[in-house]
Parts: C-alpha cells; structure tokens; sequence
C-alpha cells in the first residue's frame, strides 16, 4: 500500500534515485529534515523540486539559530497543486496513517529518529532525536513501514516500526499531503517561480543575518565551546548547516531560473554558492574551537562571510532591476 505521490518500489527494485539536489557532489548533501523531505517528494512525482526555492531569500538569524527553512504552503499549492493539511491524531498515528495512505495522501509526521534506520551511525539504536519523516505506506501484517526521510527513501521493520507507532505519552504533531490541483505545467513554471522569487525578495532580513549571528557568537564563544562535541553538532546544526544548505538551495534555484529564461541570476547564484562553502569551512573552525576549547579568533571569520552574504543579494538586486 503506498502513496500516489511516489514512485511505486517493490521489495525486489532498488529505491528509487535521489534527487541531484541530494547529490554527493553537493556541498551540504542534506539541509533539514522537512526541506528534504518534500524535495523527494516532489521528484518522486516527477515534478521540479527547485522551482519552489525562492522561499530560501528569507532566511533570518533569530537570535539564537538561523531560520529553519521550510517551503510556504502557498508556494506548494500554487506550483505543484498540493496542499498541507494538519491530521488530527485521536485514535492512534498508525490507525490515521493506514487512511490517509489508502488515499494517495502522505504522511508527514515528528518521530524520534532512534528508531530509522537510515540514521544508522548516528542515531539509529543510539540517540533519542526529534525528525520529520513521510509515511508512503506501511502493512500491519509484516509491521513494515515505507518512508522518506533526508535524502532518500526507506523501508523499517519489527521493533523500529513498534517505535515509531507504540503508545506514546502525547500523540504527535502530523500533517498530510492532498493533491487539490493539478501541478503548472512546465512551460509556466519559470513565470511563476520568478514572481514568487521577486515576492520573497521584499520580505528577506532588512539588515545581514551574518552579522547578528557573529554578534550572538561573541557573546557566548568562549563558554560554548568548553561543551562536549554533542553540543557542537546540535549548534552547527542550527547554525552553519542551516545557513549554507538554505544558500546552496538559494544558489540552485538561481541557476535554474537563469537555465529556464537567462534571467541574469548567474553572479548571485555563484556567490550564493560560495557562501554555501564558506560557511561550511567555519563549520570545520568551529569544531576545531570546541576540539581546542578556545574560540580565540573565531568570530572575526564570519566577516567574510556576510561580505558574500551582501554580495548575493547586490548581484540578485541588480538582475531583479
């Protein structure tokens, strides 16, 4: 039993092919959970994942974490005529799931990811951890559950499928996927995915994000990084990862804009792209810091960073002119 939006996988066929947006070639081959979650989503139905991107302009830093980036259900329903729905839970997320999956309509759902098994060498069987994932389908019989989850499409069974479904203290925050319309075709996409670009662009930060973080930074550097290196992957998490996997997508969405209609895009996408590296490279000196325990430096490197930051958005402004 499996969800309409995506391919068809039988026990014998290999899963179906990530999207390049998940490449290996990519700097950051996996942004958030959700993000991630619906690119495959979107691919898995044959659509454009990177049409939707142009959310990825309003990126903030919020005091203590930059933005978690999630598509805008208005962008969803106008591209790819798909609409998020909250699903009630008042029976049991497995009894909900078994419906909503009959009808073509995904599951999205917060599970601890414990018990995923894609997340083996991290927090599979190891680590309690808070992640979205999106139900495709699942047998009771055979206590199989069918998911997507980061970057790829996964099957869990047995004990893991008790713990995604087992009785829980308060039932889960879960949404579900409904096709109300039929998707742009692709000739209208490029239209459309520019108009929502130039609506984006008038709500992004009024001042550079970079440099509120740095500020934040400085206010708690030395102190931070006395913590164990578990603290280090929860921060960089929130911060560096979410900065460079929010630009790397802003980067990929210019370039396919400028590939469908030479929209000029081509400088604030590489620009883009560089801030997508460098904030990978002060992901490394921050492990470095926590490693030394001394942040002697560290956030003067951000610098650079919200130089390209201001470079990204001259080059678009320029275009966008």
């Amino acid at each position: 039993m499996l969800a309409a939006l995506v391919r068809e996988e039988t026990p014998e066929a290999p899963a179906p092919t990530s999207h390049p947006l998940h490449g290996s070639d990519r700097i950051w081959p996996e942004t958030n959970c959700y993000v991630d979650l619906w690119i495959e989503l979107l691919h898995g139905r044959g659509l454009v994942p990177e049409a939707m991107l142009g959310f990825t302009l309003r990126q903030d830093f919020e005091g203590d974490q930059f933005t978690f980036f999630k598509p805008f259900p208005g962008d969803l329903e106008r591209l790819y005529g798909l609409s998020i729905q909250e699903l009630a839970i008042f029976e049991s997320l497995e009894a909900h799931a078994l419906v909503q999956v009959a009808r073509g309509c995904p599951v999205l759902v917060e599970v601890d990811a414990i018990h995923l098994p894609d997340t083996a060498g991290t927090t599979y069987g190891r680590d309690h951890g808070k992640t979205t994932i999106g139900i495709l389908g699942l047998d009771v019989q055979a206590r199989a559950l069918d998911y997507l989850h980061n970057a790829g499409r996964f099957r869990l069974r047995g004990a893991d499928y008790e713990g995604i479904f087992g009785p829980s203290t308060l039932f889960p925050y879960a949404e579900f996927v409904k096709e109300i319309g039929a998707p742009l075709p692709r000739r209208e996409l490029h239209g459309v995915a520019f108009d929502m670009l130039r609506h984006h662009r008038r709500f992004a930060p009024r001042a550079n994000p970079i440099f509120a973080f740095r500020r934040a930074l400085e206010a708690r550097a030395e102190t931070l990084v006395q913590n164990p290196l578990g603290i280090f992957h929860s921060y960089a998490f929130n911060t560096t990862r979410q900065l460079g996997a929010n630009f790397e997508l802003l980067g990929s969405h210019l370039a396919w804009l400028d590939e469908q209609g030479g929209a000029g895009f081509a400088a604030s996408a590489e620009a883009a792209q560089t801030l997508a590296a460098e904030a990978k490279a002060f992901q490394f000196q921050l492990a470095r810091a926590f490693g030394r325990r001394n942040a002697t430096g560290l956030c003067q490197r951000l610098d650079g960073l919200a130089g390209t930051y201001d470079r990204v958005f001259a080059a678009l402004d320029s275009a966008l002119a």
